[in-house]
């Protein structure tokens, strides 16, 4: 292999590369390289290899498989107007943005951020490259202030390792607690601020996407509220576009203002929700239907009961009054249209979302106020960081704009997710009882998870055995995902499967 410390000048390329070739006497023009040799692969590595979008159904091989795994909750990933969307801005912008922070940025990057803000109700919002990117942007910003760390020990790899290089260059300490344990938190706050550390953030996922189990906020808060200076980051990557009446995530789920995270202490004094309470869908992209988008999640169901699951999970979920297996769930509209009143934040929250789990783009969001957001885009880590590609903005703004202003695809699979666990639970399964579109299905060792899931991939249904949460906690399970796009009868295909996988 050749390198040069400079570029040679003074002459054409092609005089230069034929002179180097007779110097070494071997043709130095670019080639396409033989394909690899075929090796030993499992069979998993060998199906998963798509031929196509990840979507419902995908092509391997030649062969179509029903897909019920990875992330693209909502089904936009292969949604024809994102594709569309996608292929005019690649004639038009090109394939990447080319700037950098501030400095000549494309219209999809300020429409995807206008359109974050506008759904959390803040004053402003960054789009950022990736979840790991935004939570340690968002963490280096606020660390200072705090001095002990406290995550989930179902805390994901990924999300772990961010937290561990912005804590290396500080003076927190990190320690982790009970999963979904709000007695464990409140004993390991206890027992770390008796003496030494008085600053704590706790930092949870929203849904924790190996389990599909909710954080249990409310409980907490309540914790937190009794440590004056504490605050919370939270990971809704999974949550955002799926739960919440408007699908805006965990906060909206669980009822609390959205307007109020990422914020500074200056903005505490200020109007909560920017002046934006009265907020509404309708913007230049067009109306959206009313009748679809004053349905909130509880009206999913026609008759109002509950799915008695966890408490700390306020799961609002029954049986639709017909019990057909053949109709989808009917949307009833309230007689009673009085808004019902957002709870504020108990302490100070920090917030970032995925655009990528269930809206099928690319990249992270981080709203908050313009003060917040200002110091995060003044770092020199930040501000020299890229942007994301610009096709791939505009396919995440068609994605934004699917979610949130045709309510129709959210319901749909709030529909796949109640039928596809009200029949997971009839089978004998420990199903989460909440609207999560994550089943994990834990059947034993090892071996006979691995069994089932090559069992059924034999029958065209492909699913994911993940053999660990995270590196502490090699307890796996087979993780299932629903889509949107899934329709009754791949529920039913896979169901039966894996009974005859059993």
């Amino acid at each position: 292999m050749l390198y040069f410390d400079k570029q040679p000048s003074g002459k054409p390329f092609d005089q230069i590369l034929s002179s180097l070739n007779s110097q070494h006497g071997e043709q130095l023009e670019p080639v396409l390289g033989n394909p690899p040799a075929r090796r030993e692969v499992s069979l998993v590595e060998e199906l998963f290899a798509f031929d196509g979008p990840p979507d419902a159904t995908v092509s391997v091989g030649g062969e179509e498989y029903y897909y019920f795994s990875g992330e693209g909750y909502l089904g936009l990933q292969a949604h024809p107007e994102v594709l569309a969307s996608t292929c005019e801005a690649v004639l038009h912008y090109g394939t990447s943005a080319g700037s950098l922070r501030r400095r000549y940025t494309p219209v999809p990057i300020l429409e995807v951020q206008r359109q974050a803000a506008e759904i959390f109700e803040t004053e402003r919002a960054l789009y950022c490259g990736g979840e790991s990117d935004a939570l340690a942007a968002v963490l280096e910003s606020v660390i200072g202030s705090y001095d002990l760390v406290l995550v989930d020990e179902y805390c994901a790899d990924a999300a772990l390792s961010a937290v561990r290089r912005v804590l290396a260059r500080s003076a927190a300490r990190l320690v982790s607690f009970k999963h979904r344990d709000p007695d464990d938190l409140r004993r390991v706050l206890l027992r770390k601020t008796k003496k030494r550390y008085k600053r704590p953030l706790v930092i949870t996922d929203g849904v924790f996407n190996i389990t599909g189990e909710i954080a249990p906020l409310p409980e907490y808060y309540e914790v937190l509220s009794a440590f004056p200076g504490a605050a919370l980051l939270l990971d809704d990557a999974d949550a955002f576009g799926v739960l919440g009446e408007k699908g805006r995530g965990t906060l909206e789920y669980f009822g609390y203002l959205l307007g109020q995270v990422n914020r500074t202490e200056q903005d505490e004094h200020c109007d909560p929700t920017y002046g934006v309470a009265d907020f509404s869908y309708s913007d230049s992209f067009g109306e959206p239907d009313i009748a679809e988008s004053e349905f909130t999640e509880e009206e999913l169901y026609q008759d109002g009961s509950s799915w008695n699951g966890d408490a700390d999970e306020d799961d609002e979920a029954g049986e639709p009054e017909d019990g057909g297996d053949d109709e989808d769930f009917i949307f009833l509209e309230k007689d009673d249209r009085r808004e019902e009143t957002k709870k504020p934040l108990p302490v100070r929250t920090y917030l970032v979302a995925s655009l990528t789990r269930a809206i099928g783009g690319f990249g992270a969001v981080i709203p908050g106020s313009a003060s917040f957001l200002d110091q995060i885009q003044d770092s020199s880590r930040f501000q020299f960081s890229a942007y994301p590609p610009t096709p791939l903005a505009a396919a995440t703004l068609k994605g934004l704009q699917l979610s949130f202003y045709r309510d129709e695809i959210r319901h749909k699979l709030w529909n796949n997710v109640y039928y596809f666990k009200s029949e997971m639970k009839k089978m004998g399964f420990a199903v989460q009882e909440n609207m999560a579109p994550i089943v994990a299905i834990n059947t034993g060792s090892v071996q006979n998870m691995r069994r089932i899931q090559h069992a059924m991939i034999k029958e065209q249904v492909l699913v994911s055995f993940i053999q660990k949460i995270n590196a502490r906690h090699p307890q796996g399970n087979i993780r299932t995902a629903l889509f949107a796009s899934h329709e009754r009868v791949m529920l039913d295909i896979f169901l039966d499967t894996l009974q005859r996988s059993m």
